[in-house]
């Protein structure tokens, strides 16, 4: 198992096996694309709080299916059904409990510093850390619902039904880890060779251009009508009732799921194949991205940094500003300040970064 909300690596054949025990070669289009998907996640909590303009709405919503679905997908490609042996469990708990830990402390202590209450996550993650939760149960849940049938399609049931249950709630993001589950599922499912014909195809890219062209095209056109709250799929249907009913409710989230795969899988296409100098680079060090960025905006929200924005051109200057911190969040030093935070025993190696900047 990897280490990591946003893995580096990982291998999909039985424990005890040359190939197990081998660190399989990166492949330079995962990289890449989870170079855009953690961009556009520090993009998209960048512009919450200017999202009346409507560019801003409708980039936070074009580039929805392009976050979280995309970064699901990215960790279950990255992801082994295998059962862990004792030593692989807890690598893999230490991997993702301590940077949770760690950071959610550094949150109760932001907050407190901001001008906040004390403020201590236990059952409720803090703002973000509900990836790393989820990731977790992911990876947890994997081998038993690898040996299902079709664990895809009862993902997919799983995470329509969750949204009926009151009680399952956002406690350790149970509810919401539930309902991205599907994307996590097709990024194994592609590992093990689902849909390799279009991803490899050339015919495919022409087609996916414009499946990508098309929906931000759609979501212009809808953006008024898309309400906010159904995105993040954390708890029981709320708005979705008010559409169809209640016994309709499940309609959207079937529809977002559909669409987010749909978008994912078409990004993925579209991505080179190849090294692509920098951006390949950056990506592998998405955790460092994802984990710091939320620091980075709370505190720009605290002191209305945003608040200039009142039109399109102003809101790029915002837009920019975040793919900015992106990129020096995944920069060289900051992983070298702050990699027993984020990567806790993982090793420095050394040569690695000249190579993989070019």
């Amino acid at each position: 198992m990897t280490t990591g909300p946003l893995p580096d690596n990982s291998s999909s054949v039985t424990p005890g096996t040359a190939a197990h025990r081998a660190r399989p070669a990166r492949d330079p289009r995962w990289d890449t694309t989870r170079w855009i998907a953690g961009t556009l996640v520090v993009v998209g909590h960048a512009i919450e709080e200017i999202r009346d303009l409507d560019s801003m709405r409708w980039l936070y919503l074009a580039t929805w299916p392009l976050r979280i679905p995309v970064l699901a997908l990215v960790c279950g490609y990255f992801s082994s059904a295998h059962v862990p042996d004792a030593r692989e469990a807890r690598r893999a708990l230490t991997s993702l409990a301590v940077p949770y830990l760690a950071f959610s402390v550094l949150h109760t202590a932001q907050i407190r510093l901001l001008g906040g209450g004390w403020r201590f996550f236990l059952g409720e993650t803090a703002w973000g850390l509900w990836f790393l939760m989820a990731l977790l149960f992911w990876r947890v849940a994997l081998p038993y619902l690898a040996a299902l049938r079709h664990p895809l399609t009862a993902s997919v049931g799983a995470a329509l039904l969750v949204g009926y249950f009151d009680e399952f709630g956002a406690v350790f993001t149970a509810s919401r880890a539930v309902a991205f589950l599907p994307f996590f599922l097709l990024g194994w499912k592609i590992r093990q060779g689902f849909l390799s014909g279009f991803l490899t195809s050339p015919a495919t890219g022409p087609p996916s251009a414009a499946v990508l062209l098309l929906s931000a095209a759609a979501v212009w056109w809808a953006r008024d009508d898309i309400r906010l709250a159904w995105l993040p799929m954390r708890g029981h249907y709320g708005g979705e009732s008010a559409v169809f009913g209640p016994e309709g409710a499940w309609l959207i989230r079937a529809a977002l799921l559909l669409y987010g795969a749909v978008v994912a899988v078409c990004l993925v296409r579209l991505v080179p194949r190849r090294r692509v100098p920098v951006l390949t680079f950056l990506g592998s060090g998405g955790m460092y991205v994802y984990l710091w960025h939320i620091l980075f905006i709370r505190a720009a929200h605290h002191h209305g940094v945003t608040e200039f924005a009142d039109h399109w051109y102003e809101a790029g200057l915002v837009v920019a500003a975040a793919v900015a911190l992106a990129v020096a969040l995944a920069s060289p030093p900051v992983r070298a300040l702050t990699r027993p935070l984020v990567q806790p025993g993982r090793p420095v190696r050394r040569g690695a970064r000249a190579r993989e900047l070019t």
